[in-house]
């Protein structure tokens, strides 16, 4: 009798500690999942960027000068104006004056001046740089209308006298040669420029640079007589050529 009255006892203390785990697991399984705690997110540091406009330069190429100085037939200079966009954008303005005033080794004078205006952009591949340095690359469009002049030496004849072709330059097929004269004849020429170049910060507010031109002509009209010898901007006349400039450059303070 004992026997059974206890195993009454534990089989009803069973069923209600089942009856009373119920509610707790019911509880437990509507409570929601704890989260872990957020992790810390790693925050981007961007860097500085700058702004729209940077400022005007002002440049002046002292190449065709100092070439001019040390002998060469052709002397030009030239200026130009630059915007800096973002630090990576420079729509640049170029005007310049360029002429030769020469004889050649057959007595052939020719001379020129005139103006010429190139207009392109620059594209600066340090622009990520906070440094003032410049790695450039670039495009230029570029034209130029001249007018030009072509002579050579008469000689005079010994026995005869007057005047008389030059020697240097002899007809290959009818023989002799005649003196000519012709002046102001008129050419135009346009091309274009692939240029690369630095510009190093020297002082303040001003900058020294070097730059290679890379110049392809498209299109160009020469006079009756002859084509042009040098081309103001462009240079020797031909249908490509590679040009130097060294520019002292000035940023203006706005």
């Amino acid at each position: 009798m004992e026997r059974k009255i206890l195993s009454s006892f534990i089989v009803i203390n069973l069923v209600l500690c089942l009856l009373a785990g119920f509610p707790v697991q019911a509880q437990n399984s509507n409570r929601p999942p704890a989260s872990n705690p957020p992790k810390e997110q790693k925050k981007e540091v961007d860097e500085e960027a700058f702004p729209l406009y940077n400022g005007v330069t002002v440049s002046v190429d002292l190449w065709g000068i100092g070439s001019k100085a040390f002998g060469s037939d052709f002397l030009s200079s030239e200026v130009a104006v630059d915007v800096n966009l973002k630090n990576r954008f420079f729509p640049i303005v170029e005007l310049g004056y360029g002429g030769t005033d020469a004889w050649n080794d057959n007595g052939t004078h020719y001379k020129s001046n005139a103006p010429y205006f190139r207009i392109g952009m620059n594209y600066n591949a340090l622009f990520k740089k906070k440094f003032k340095n410049y790695l450039f690359v670039g495009l230029r469009y570029a034209m130029s209308s001249f007018k030009y002049d072509i002579a050579t030496l008469s000689v005079d004849d010994p026995i005869y006298g007057g005047g008389i072709g030059n020697p240097n330059q002899v007809d290959d097929i009818w023989g002799g040669s005649l003196p000519f004269n012709h002046k102001g004849m008129k050419g135009s020429m346009q091309w274009f420029e692939f240029c690369v170049g630095i510009r190093a910060h020297i002082w303040k507010e001003l900058y020294m640079g070097w730059g290679l031109r890379f110049k392809f002509r498209t299109s160009s009209s020469t006079g009756e007589y002859g084509d042009p010898w040098y081309v103001p901007g462009f240079g020797k006349y031909g249908s490509n050529t590679m040009g130097v400039t060294y520019t002292i450059t000035y940023k203006l303070p706005f």
